[in-house]
This record gives structure tokens, sequence and C-alpha cells, in this order.
């Protein structure tokens, strides 16, 4: 596979996880945030209380994974790592230099979700209950945000540069959908 390839194959893999990161945190956002404590009663309702539980715990996982793989440390794997080093074999190297001084300062955060996703959602760490983990990695659901807004304005900077037209989404249309959803199953709860 030629380098040219290789970048436009890993630049879309980091694509599709900023997608699915974006999406995922912003439902876990509605339903965890935004809906509480308006909409308690109508996610405990009988009907849909397990939906709500699942969709909560499945979009907790997602988010989680989708960052990890996003700034997965391992050359062979397609993300931020891998993304700045064919930059800078494609003769790319001020865009290298731009992702790596925008998305450095995250590392710290990115860190405490990748230990929380290697101790907690891809493996159970026996010696440490869930409660010790989420302690340990002292995180707010805003500084995730953070990381994903800034990640994802950071690769669609990339895409559009390399004329790769196919963008993140960067508003909040999915945090808008989940409370329409809400909004619509507290009028059949009345």
């Amino acid at each position: 596979m030629n380098q040219m390839n290789e970048l436009t194959n890993v630049i879309s893999s980091i694509i599709e996880e900023c997608k699915a990161a974006n999406a995922h945190f912003q439902v876990w956002w509605a339903l965890r945030s935004v809906a509480l404590p308006d909409y308690y009663d109508t996610m405990n309702e009988y009907r849909y209380v397990d939906f709500f539980h699942a969709a909560n715990a499945g979009h907790y996982k997602q988010f989680n994974i989708a960052l990890s793989k996003i700034f997965d440390r391992d050359e062979r794997a397609a993300g931020i790592r891998k993304l700045k080093h064919i930059l800078i074999e494609n003769n790319y190297q001020e865009l290298a230099e731009y992702v790596d001084r925008e998305l450095s300062p995250l590392t710290n955060t990115v860190k405490k979700i990748k230990n929380i996703r290697n101790q907690t959602i891809a493996h159970n760490q026996a010696d440490l209950t869930r409660e010790q983990v989420y302690e340990n990695n002292e995180i707010t659901p805003n500084q995730i945000r953070n990381v994903v807004l800034k990640t994802v304005a950071v690769v669609n900077k990339v895409s559009e540069d390399l004329a790769i037209n196919n963008l993140i989404f960067d508003n909040d249309r999915l945090e808008k959908a989940t409370m329409v959803m809400l909004k619509t199953l507290e009028k059949g709860r009345t």
C-alpha cells in the first residue's frame, strides 16, 4: 500500500471513531445529565427502564472505546500517533505539528480515559473495585467532552487540509434528538 493510501485509510478510521465518540458521548450526556431530574420518572417508567439502563451503559462504553482507539499508542493502530507519523512521511510536517500542538494538552485526560477503559470496560481489574478505578482516575464529563470536541476539531481540520470531505459533525444534534425522544415518551406517560 502506498503512503498516501495509508494516510487516507488512517484518517478515515480516525474519522469513524471520532463520529462514534461524539455520538455516543452526546447520547450518554443527555441521559445522565441534561435529562435529569426532569425526565427521571420517564426513564424509570417500567416500560422503558430496561432500555435506559442498557442505553446508558452501552453509550458510556462505546465512547470510551472509540476514544481509546483514536489515542491508541501502538504504531500498528490507525490512531493519532500513526496519523502524525504518516503525515510527516508524506511531507505534511506542519499538519503533524498542528495535531501534536493541539492534542498534546489532552494527554493527561486521555490517559485517565484509557485507564478507565483498561480497568473497567475492556477488562475488569481484579484488585480494584469499579469505584476505586473511578476514584483513582478523577475525570469529569466536561473534561471528556473537551477531549471529544477538540479531537473532532483537529481531525476535521486535517481532513479539510487533505481534501477529504468526510467530516465529523461538530454540533449537539444527538443530544437534542435524545431530549426530543424523552419529551415524546413523557407525553406518552401522562
